[in-house]
């Protein structure tokens, strides 16, 4: 497997154990050799400094029709002077200019998540779409999406913006306006030009289908009229081609199944905040094209449609986060991969400093016994607009090891964990593990060095919510998984008096693997599934300690500067499961590069056997991700 790419090419160290003099030598040599890599590997960990990889947007493009216009016609002309003064009209009246009219388009939400703007082309923004453009067949006073690709890529001289969120959507128009004889060419011309954007360097396409289904629905949200039942399958047809094709061109997209939320709407408006009646198009409250359309605030939130065809606020703003949980969906299921790799890096640190706390004088047998339980704060950081996650993880170890008349100390131990994170975008996951580990530790004179090697199982609870307007739909999951680490740790202490101090050095190799998971929610509509990920960490660490050491008391603090290697943008692929359609992949958490950790604590023998442990961490100087906690433990020697 990958992460062990950089431990399988390390050659074998095999040791023969005499209990001579031979073996304080060659003990010695080992030490003072591995002190020397590390420190070499760890300071060139400081010479390098890679910020790590970005996954937010910080650019909205909007390229389609009025489902995404925000008010193109408010800075361009319709070419019909009389409809530009009722345009202008409206805009006095309250109007925005977009296909809202007086509300808020979805395109505006959606990029409102982020931080970004959704304003129209020479409006101040980059959102090109104008209501009643086609796909590529020119129709007055509009610019078809072909074109709008066109005019977005000759702006940037041919390089899109790789960190944008571009929206496409477009085909209602074509379906009105071209026969089905004339539909092929469009759907073949729309992949062409999306590829070419992709080709550019865009890498984040959001392409939803059509939800004309809720257009043509009767009371109780079934469609009853044979037109219109024939009406919603050339739709669907149109709704396949235009993926299939996109697919076959090799366009990388995110499918947006806007049919099967706003057919779950249809179907139960009520819990959208609207009535059977007000969410029939046939009952919409304005006999005007929406973009002239003034309505009340109240109207904007009760009914679906404005004019039979366009979405109120209330729709708009389900439309809007709908979208929203496809992009961020994924980098809410890797934070289960990013929490497992934290978990074992707070059991591995247990562990360590267990064995560095004890004494070489131990009971007859040679035999140290030991639990511990910590209990931390772990927040998950993310881009702006992305999930951030949030809880309480706990844990408990249980070990025992053995000093050889060597003075190499044996050990193994258990632990049990659980954590429960928050999710900022709505709902909450648990991540219960178990994990043994063995480990082994020798000093010689001022040297010192350990190893801890664990293997972990992992379980997983994922609830998801969605929030769709007034409504939320819950979506759960469950996937287990495994994890495996190996870390090396060394330094070398100098006594001052009763004061002992020195560096140290470490390395941290982990792999945690989190197996597919697929959601199933309330609506259907909203559920995705998830490949199996992987989140490979090789960590070095650089720090100091120091402990004095008061008779029964000795209390210790250490400071260590962290650096990760593998900090490249790691992705998710993701499916749909309410719709056939293309899997998607977006990069998932940012991970930390570089971070510092700090550990105060004390602790207190009761007698030559018996003594406890108490210990506080924090990390600082990361901006993705904030830890700190505290442990107590207990070690009794036989």
């Amino acid at each position: 497997m990958s992460g062990y790419s950089s431990i399988a090419t390390c050659p074998r160290l095999h040791l023969n154990i005499y209990y001579n003099k031979q073996i304080t030598i060659n003990m010695k040599k080992i030490f003072t050799k591995v002190s020397l890599i590390t420190v070499l590997v760890a300071s060139v960990s400081f010479c390098t400094f890679n910020a790590a990889n970005a996954s937010g947007f910080n650019q909205f493009i909007g390229l389609g029709d009025s489902t995404l216009d925000s008010g193109y016609f408010r800075y361009h002309s319709t070419g019909n002077l009389a409809l530009d003064t009722q345009i202008a009209s409206a805009i006095a009246a309250g109007a925005v200019g977009g296909f809202a009219g007086n509300g808020i388009m979805a395109t505006t939400t959606l990029a409102g998540k982020f931080g970004l703007n959704a304003l129209p082309i020479d409006g101040g923004g980059t959102n090109y779409a104008n209501g009643g453009s086609l796909t590529s067949t020119v129709s007055p006073g509009n610019v078809p999406l072909t074109e709008q690709i066109a005019h977005y890529l000759a702006s940037v001289n041919g390089l899109a913006n790789p960190n944008a969120l571009y929206v496409i959507s477009s085909g209602n128009n074509d379906l009105t306006h071209l026969t089905d004889a004339q539909l092929l060419p469009e759907s073949a011309a729309l992949a062409a030009s999306v590829k070419a954007l992709q080709d550019a360097g865009a890498r984040f396409l959001l392409v939803p289908n059509s939800f004309r289904y809720a257009n043509l629905v009767s009371l109780g949200g079934e469609i009853t009229d044979s037109a219109n039942a024939a009406e919603y399958s050339r739709l669907m047809t149109y709704n396949t081609q235009r993926w299939n094709d996109l697919s076959a061109a090799g366009v990388h997209y995110i499918p947006a199944d806007l049919d099967s939320v706003f057919k779950y709407v249809a179907k139960n408006p009520t819990k959208f905040g609207f009535t059977p009646s007000t969410a029939l198009a046939s009952n919409s409250p304005s006999a005007s094209p929406a973009f002239l359309s003034v309505l009340t605030e109240e109207q904007q939130q009760t009914y679906l449609f404005i004019d039979g065809k366009h979405l109120t606020t209330a729709g708009q703003t389900i439309e809007a986060d709908y979208a929203y949980s496809l992009l961020t969906a994924p980098s809410s299921i890797s934070l289960l991969a990013e929490s497992s790799i934290q978990t074992t890096l707070s059991r591995t640190a247990t562990i360590q400093r267990q064995i560095e706390l004890s004494d070489k004088k131990r009971g007859k047998k040679g035999v140290n016994g030991w639990a511990a339980l910590g209990a931390n704060y772990l927040r998950t950081e993310n881009d702006f607009g992305f999930p951030e996650a949030s809880g309480n993880p706990f844990q408990g170890v249980v070990g025992a090891d053995y000093r050889m008349p060597s003075d190499i100390v044996l050990g193994g131990s258990v632990s049990i964990g659980t954590a429960s994170q928050d999710l900022s975008t709505g709902g909450d996951y648990t991540q219960d593990t178990q994990a043994v580990s063995i480990y082994a530790a020798y000093q010689f004179d001022r040297f010192w060095g350990n190893a801890v090697a664990s293997y972990g199982f992992i379980q997983n609870e994922v609830n998801r919510d969605v929030q769709l307007g007034r409504f939320t739909d819950r979506n759960r999951g469950d996937a287990d998984g495994h994890s495996v680490a190996l870390s090396l740790r060394g330094g070398s202490d100098f006594k001052i008096g009763q004061f002992t101090t020195g560096p140290v050095i470490g390395v941290v190799f982990q792999e945690a693997r989190i197996d597919g998971l697929t959601e199933h929610g309330m609506t259907g509509a909203t559920a995705l599934s998830f490949e199996s990920q992987d989140r490979d960490s090789q960590l070095t660490q650089l720090g100091w300690r120091g402990a004095v050491d008061l008779g029964a008391w000795k209390p210790f603090a250490e400071a260590t500067w962290n650096h990760e290697w593998n900090n490249d943008d790691r992705t998710l692929r993701t499916s749909l499961t309410s719709v056939s359609a293309p899997s998607y992949i977006s990069v998932s958490t940012p991970i930390a590069s570089d971070w510092g950790a700090a550990t105060i604590g004390t602790s207190y023998k009761f007698n030559e056997q018996t003594s406890l442990w108490g210990a506080f961490s924090s990390s600082f100087g990361s901006n993705e991700a904030d830890n700190y906690g505290g442990e107590i433990g207990l070690r009794v020697s036989f």
